[in-house]
């Protein structure tokens, strides 16, 4: 029963998203995101991210993360990273400087929840504290390939500012994995909007 609900839920989530692609941004974001383990224990990241506007024809959006994770638990794991990211604002590209700490938890091979704590630093704006959290669902069909399904849910106190659906395919060739999927931002401001994203994630382990 719960099987069947969670599929019509995906199915009638995806049906209602291609009702806003005539009025909604389309965008590219592509992101690297390069690992390496120091010990058992520590391993040290390093991402960049940009993302592409279809409607302005520009880059948007550029970040850079520096990070350090420490694995408390088989299951556990918490990272401490500094964010430095690019954003055009109003014809403006604006600085904004995010410190963030994240909890990764493992509940079984097809479960696992992140979640994320940032401060943003901004250039011309108030700074802000906002919570993240992101379960995801991940499904191994064979060594190569393996979809998943995940949703973040961005909050300000108690406010729901934000929500990203996301189904794609993990495809793991040696150290490297590349996951292409499908995004659907909607940001919560003075009414709810959209954002279409095709979304390219390519990690590397070293």
């Amino acid at each position: 029963m719960n099987i069947t609900c969670n599929l019509f839920l995906v199915v009638y989530l995806l049906y209602s998203s291609f009702n806003f692609i005539s009025q909604s941004p389309f965008e590219n974001w592509n992101t690297l995101n390069i690992k390496g383990t120091v010990d058992s224990k520590i391993t040290l990241v390093i991402e960049g991210e940009q993302r592409y506007n279809h409607i302005n024809n520009e880059i948007r959006y550029f970040h850079t993360d520096l990070g350090i994770v420490y694995k408390v638990t088989d299951r556990l794991a918490v990272g401490g990273y500094y964010r430095e990211l690019y954003e055009l604002k109003n014809n403006i590209r604006v600085l904004e400087i995010r410190p963030h700490l994240d909890f990764f938890y493992k509940f079984n091979n097809k479960w696992k929840v992140r979640i994320r704590n940032e401060y943003q630093i901004k250039e011309f704006d108030e700074n802000l504290f906002r919570f993240r959290i992101r379960p995801t669902y991940k499904y191994k069909l064979n060594k190569t390939f393996s979809p998943f399904i995940q949703t973040e849910g961005f909050f300000v106190g108690t406010t729901l500012v934000r929500n990203r659906f996301n189904p794609g395919i993990a495809i793991t060739l040696g150290e490297l994995v590349i996951e292409p999927g499908y995004m659907l931002e909607s940001n919560n401001k003075i009414e709810w909007s959209h954002i279409h994203i095709f979304w390219i994630n390519t990690k590397i382990r070293f």
